[in-house]
Parts: structure tokens; sequence; C-alpha cells
């Protein structure tokens, strides 16, 4: 429907509302050559111009205020829940991703440059305190001491499996054997070897954390040698060799976690005052910045909005225009002016003086 089938002509109207009305096709026809015209790209660059210049003028703390932007965090950020569409939406894609990289011939090197990786090794050689830290807890942790103990029983169990069962084949020994002086024997060598299995496993479980702690603090040049090798170990291999050890699922499963994971964690009090904190500290950094200053401070610069307005606007503003919608949008929008009291007044005014 367009804007003309939505007046109806009415001889009772009064003159100043023949005139709003007159005035009111003419505006959205207007607008609607402005926006569809072989001139249209021009006239968006017009309107972003205005926009961009006009926002030298005005602050971040003139259009917006600290609790109006934190609220807009805590809605999207710490209370928003995905739909359903979306979270089918996070399974196909991540299906399709993993097609994807099992057809790529990529290696690890294309994702990591050399260069990459030598800033990163770089950085991580000078974090001496966070490696003696590392040190100090796998020297301490009770955990780290439990798991160790775990790895030693493991090894000796695989590789001494005989040392481990001779108890039970001595047990069944001395039950078929009545003798006491064989049952008092064979209990004796019994405790002993516990002790002897105990000893091992104590030592070598304190041997595999010693280990552990001393490879935290190699020296920075030995430290590089072993990342290195690995580095050159791993950067020449596909990334089909990695991503063929999973299926499909795993890396749905990977995503749903991470977003499980999100959810839970935004609930915490430490997570969400850390992530309303950051966003005063933003705040009050850019308070005092214009609007412009401010886009110039993220990269944006006049060019980059036109470029990506111009971008999606023709097709935007075409299915719009196709779909019988643009018009109608446009008289809808334009409509309450027209249809005002006030603005009916200037009109008659505006008759009656002339």
């Amino acid at each position: 429907m367009t804007s003309k089938d939505q007046i109806v002509t009415d001889q009772t109207l009064s003159p100043s509302e023949q005139l709003a009305q007159a005035l009111l096709l003419e505006q959205v026809s207007y607008f609607k050559q402005q926006l569809t015209g072989a001139h249209s790209p021009e006239y968006l660059k017009h309107i972003t111009h205005l926009i961009f210049n006009t926002s030298q003028y005005l602050t971040l703390g003139q259009v917006v205020s600290l609790e109006q932007l934190q609220d807009v965090v805590k809605r999207y950020a710490l209370e928003m829940q995905l739909g359903a569409g979306l979270l089918e939406f996070i399974g196909e894609i991540s299906q399709q991703i993993y097609l994807y990289m099992l057809q790529s011939t990529s290696i690890v090197n294309d994702l990591v440059s050399d260069q990459q990786f030598e800033i990163w090794l770089s950085k991580f050689l000078e974090l001496d305190n966070v490696r003696i830290y590392l040190n100090q807890f796998l020297k301490s942790s009770p955990a780290i001491r439990q798991l160790c103990h775990f790895i030693a029983t493991t090894i000796l169990q695989n590789k001494l499996p005989a040392l481990f069962t001779s108890f039970k084949l001595k047990s069944q020994l001395s039950e078929q054997n009545g003798a006491e002086w064989k049952r008092k024997l064979l209990n004796f060598s019994n405790i002993q070897q516990q002790r002897i299995e105990q000893k091992l496993e104590d030592y070598l479980a304190e041997f595999i954390q010693q280990q552990l702690s001393e490879l935290s603090i190699l020296t920075n040049e030995d430290l590089e040698i072993l990342i290195r090798d690995i580095w050159d170990d791993v950067k020449e291999k596909t990334i089909y060799q990695y991503i063929s050890q999973l299926k499909p699922i795993d890396i749905e499963e990977f995503f749903v976690l991470i977003y499980e994971y999100w959810k839970e964690l935004r609930q915490s009090p430490l997570m969400q005052n850390l992530i309303l904190h950051g966003v005063e500290v933003f705040y009050r950094f850019y308070e005092d910045e214009t609007l412009q200053d401010l886009l110039f401070g993220v990269g944006l610069t006049e060019l980059d909005i036109q470029t990506e307005a111009l971008r999606f606007y023709p097709k935007a503003i075409q299915a719009l225009d196709e779909q019988n919608l643009l018009e109608p949008l446009i008289f809808n929008l334009l409509k309450p002016f027209y249809l005002h009291s006030e603005t009916l007044n200037v009109i008659s005014k505006h008759l009656k003086s002339t």
C-alpha cells in the first residue's frame, strides 16, 4: 500500500488539513527519491558527514551516564540468555568448522608465524616471578604430591608387576601350608615387602615432583632451547593431524561448555564487580572526550563509517522498496507531525495571512 492509498480524500477536510496531506505526500516522495535514486550514495554520505561532524561538539558524558552504560552491560553481558535458535546455530557452525578444517592443508605455522612465536617466547621468558611462584607451588602443593604418588604407583605396577602381585601369592601359599613357622616367616616377608614398596613409591614420587619443580626454574637459555625444540616439531604439522582426533560433537560440546561455564561464572560477585569496574574505568577515561575523539580512539574515521554504511545500505533499501515497505515506513514516520494540532494551526495561520 502506497502513502497515497493510505490517505482518503475527504471534502470535509479543512484547507489546512488538505495542505498538510499534500505536504506529507510530497515529503514522503522526496525522501523515497533521496533514498532510492541514483544520487542516494551522496545523500547517505551527506547524512553520515552531518552526524560525524556534530559528534565533535558532544562528549560521552553528555549523551550517556555511567549508570546507563552499566545497565546495558548488566542486561546483555550478565543477564541475557541465548535463545534456542542461537544455540542450534552454534551446533551447526561448530560442525561446519570441523568439516572445513578436516579438508584444510594448512599447518600450525600458518596460524602462528615464527615472528609471533618469537614475541610470545620473549614475553614468557620475562615472567621470572611467575616461574618462581610455579616452582614453589609444585614443591608444596598437596595435590601435586598426590598426583606424583599416583604416577609413581602406576609406573611401578606397570614396570614391576611381579613385585606387587607377590604379596597375594605368598598369602595364598601361607593359607595352604599349615606350618606355623612358615606362616610367620611369610608374614614377616610380606611386611618387609610392603615397606620396600612404600619406600620405592615415596622415593619415585618425590623424584617426579622434584623434576617437575626444577623444570619450572630452568635457565632462560635451557628453557628457550626446550620450547624451540617443541615448536620446531609442532609448527610443520597440519591442522588436520590435530582436528582429526576429535569428532564434530566434541567441537559442539566445547562451545556449549564454554557458554555454560560463562553463565555460571558471570553470576559470581567477583566477575560482576570486575566487569562493571571495567566499564567504569572506560567511562571515566572517555567521559570528557568528544564522541568524535572516541571514534578516533578506537580507530574509526568518517570514511570508515561511510564505507560500511554504503556496503549494507543499497541492498537493505532495495529489499524494503521491492517489498513495498519503504514508502509506508517513511509515511508512518512523518504522518504524526502533519496530524499534530500545532502543525495544522501553523498551516492555518499561514493560509489566512496569504
